[in-house]
């Protein structure tokens, strides 16, 4: 039976991105009052949204597979991956994909591109499952979802492309359940003992879901963490009375720190990586997800980091550096654990957003770091 480690293990640090885990998350702890500590860990985090990690994960597997290029070879790696597309998988390669070589972000709205490009590159179940977490920067085979229960299934079977294909389109019409009645360890259980295509196809028309359904413990869990987040609100405004929207604008504001004065002058405020500002919380997505409405992966697994962020630091408060080190490793192993529970992508220090929530939690003050990191996004 595959083991969740199997692809949503530790991930295989390469040296660049373990000299920057120890740099973050152990070295001398951030002091929230000094504004150079803050601007250093926004301009780290700048330094991750700004580092190509699609086009260096893409030049390095072409490289591995007879193409040399570098992640600045752009019109080599459009050229082989076009042949690739036609020669493995039989069609053009899309425009979304072309783009992504160009320098835009990967999207996941259509999480198909991203398994046919891997598709395209000849890589397997495990190699598949670390390119989404490294170059995606997404968790790979939230089965709970049609297409990717069809792709887990596909590349764990090694099934070729056309199988793939096949499936997907067979499938185009099947019903999302209403009721999420089956747990995402236990469909991943069946996918990989299943080897037969029949009774594959026959399994995922009674197990596939539409948004609401696949994050549904992400959602329960923002909801736990939302009602102690409250708790907070409520002991420090003891009088505040309203109607639950009032109270969630509230929760923002505490988890934001809109209450704070920043440290820096207006004038020296550096701007905010795009990748951590982009898919955070406001009143509005808040109450989407509280209501049971649609939100996207990367606001689900922003707010969900956040929460935990502010509750667990709000009971853990740093009194020294040994303190420091010992409740960010606690807090790390507490969320990456929750985050893989809920199909979402474990802390990687090579996100902007993953980057600076540690740099915030490899300080005196964790909280009141990330309120003056909040405070200059002019977005919120």
């Amino acid at each position: 039976m595959l083991r969740n480690e199997d692809f949503s293990g530790e991930l295989i640090r390469g040296d660049d991105t373990e000299m920057m885990f120890d740099d973050i998350c152990f070295s001398v702890p951030v002091n929230a009052e000094t504004a150079e500590d803050v601007i250093s860990g926004i301009r780290r985090a700048a330094e991750t949204d700004a580092r190509p990690l699609f086009p260096e994960g893409l030049a390095e597997r072409l490289t591995a597979l007879g193409t040399a290029c570098s992640p600045d070879d752009t019109e080599i790696m459009l050229r082989e991956v076009r042949r690739r597309y036609r020669t493995i998988l039989g069609k053009t390669c899309p425009k979304a994909v072309q783009n992504w070589i160009r320098g835009t972000t990967p999207g996941m709205t259509n999480r198909v591109n991203n398994y046919e490009l891997c598709y395209a590159l000849e890589m397997d179940f495990q190699q598949t499952a670390c390119f989404f977490q490294k170059h995606f920067l997404t968790l790979p085979f939230n089965v709970k979802s049609r297409e990717d229960a069809v792709f887990c299934y596909c590349l764990y079977h090694r099934k070729p492309y056309a199988a793939a294909a096949d499936m997907l389109a067979k499938s185009a019409d099947y019903v999302p359940q209403e009721n999420a009645h089956t747990a995402t360890s236990q469909i991943l259980s069946v996918i990989v003992q299943t080897e037969d295509d029949a009774a594959f196809m026959r399994y995922l028309s009674a197990h596939c879901y539409g948004n609401r359904q696949q994050f549904q413990l992400a959602r329960s869990i923002i909801l736990r963490e939302m009602e102690q987040l409250k708790e907070t609100v409520r002991k420090n405004a003891p009088n505040m009375k309203g109607s639950p929207e009032r109270m969630n604008s509230a929760a923002i504001a505490e988890l934001f720190g809109y209450r704070y004065q920043s440290v820096l002058k207006e004038k020296h405020k550096p701007d905010l990586p795009k990748r951590f500002a982009e898919s955070l919380p406001n009143d509005v997505t808040l109450g989407k997800i509280v209501n049971g409405g649609t939100a996207s992966y990367e606001l689900l697994r922003k707010t969900l980091m956040l929460l935990r962020f502010y509750n667990f630091y709000s009971a853990a408060p740093n009194t020294d550096r040994n303190t420091v080190v010992n409740n960010l490793l606690d807090f790390y192993e507490e969320l990456n654990g929750t985050l893989i529970s809920c199909g979402l992508a474990q802390i990687y220090v090579c996100h902007p957003f993953d980057c600076l929530l540690m740099y915030c939690a490899n300080s005196y003050d964790p909280i009141l770091t990330m309120h003056y990191v909040n405070e200059w996004n002019s977005d919120l």
